[in-house]
């Protein structure tokens, strides 16, 4: 989930709050330690094993299959993105599978140290942004909602790393009108549109779902009866990335049905 532009993740992680400060109705952000490398600090990336975009990198022999820090994790996954990004026709599935692998593989290298959510709350922390790549870690009170929003110009991997999480997936149905290209960001502009649910799961420790910018990009989060913590990382293509609020009651348009009918967020 991500209701800011990157500049306004910036400008956020780069200035002093207060502890527990609310930045948008039920979300809190605290500030623990951000991983912000510009040129300055490439060099440090290079050394964990990024040999740059452009070239594919080969993982170190003591990375493979083992425990990634988040430094190496954004070794690792940049040089992808990068690449990805500059081709004319990404290959998002075969990105995104590469990424939920080494996601899985990471472990943060210090005890989770934001403040317990309020209740029926959840809070936010950005661990990493490495342009085009930003990890956020989520904590997710038992029963509390991120609600139905979509993911403008960037796809992500989610992972669950404590508790459960219930996570809906669905798309923009094409109006008849001809068809959208929704990985280019063009979207429905009509009072209301369809949506259709691909999938509903329940996500525990280790599990992973992934969302592209055309497929499965809208969803639903849920945390379970023990509430969640959650990795996500984020690849955007373009500096405007963003998500973007949808009203629904939840009712299906016909009973047992797949479709929605909803509206964007005013």
């Amino acid at each position: 989930m991500q209701f800011w532009t990157l500049d306004e993740i910036q400008d956020h992680a780069m200035a002093d709050h207060e502890v527990g400060e609310e930045i948008s109705p039920g979300v809190t952000i605290t500030r623990r330690r951000i991983l912000q490398v510009g040129l300055a600090g490439a060099a440090g990336l290079f050394a964990a094993g990024c040999t740059g975009a452009g070239t594919r990198m080969e993982p170190s022999s003591e990375l493979e299959g083992g425990p990634l820090t988040i430094g190496q994790l954004i070794a690792q996954v940049r040089p992808e993105a990068r690449r990805m990004i500059a081709s004319d026709q990404p290959d998002e599935a075969a990105y995104l599978a590469a990424v939920s692998s080494l996601l899985a593989r990471y472990e943060p290298e210090e005890p989770w140290s934001m403040r317990e959510p309020g209740d029926g709350r959840w809070n936010m922390n950005t661990v990493a942004r490495v342009p085009p790549v930003i990890v956020f870690e989520i904590r997710m009170r038992p029963g509390s909602k991120i609600d139905l929003h979509d993911h403008r110009h960037y796809n992500g991997v989610l992972l669950c790393r404590e508790g459960s999480v219930r996570c809906r997936n669905f798309d923009i149905v094409q109006p008849d009108g001809g068809p959208l290209d929704i990985a280019s960001g063009e979207v429905p502009t009509s009072e209301d549109f369809l949506i259709r649910e691909n999938r509903d799961a329940v996500l525990v420790r280790g599990s992973r779902s992934a969302l592209s910018r055309d497929r499965d990009n809208i969803h639903l989060v849920e945390a379970g009866p023990d509430g969640c913590v959650l990795s996500d990382l984020f690849t955007h293509f373009r500096p405007e990335a963003r998500s973007y609020g949808i009203e629904w009651d939840g009712r299906p348009m016909a009973r047992g049905g797949d479709l929605y009918r909803v509206s964007w967020r005013s």
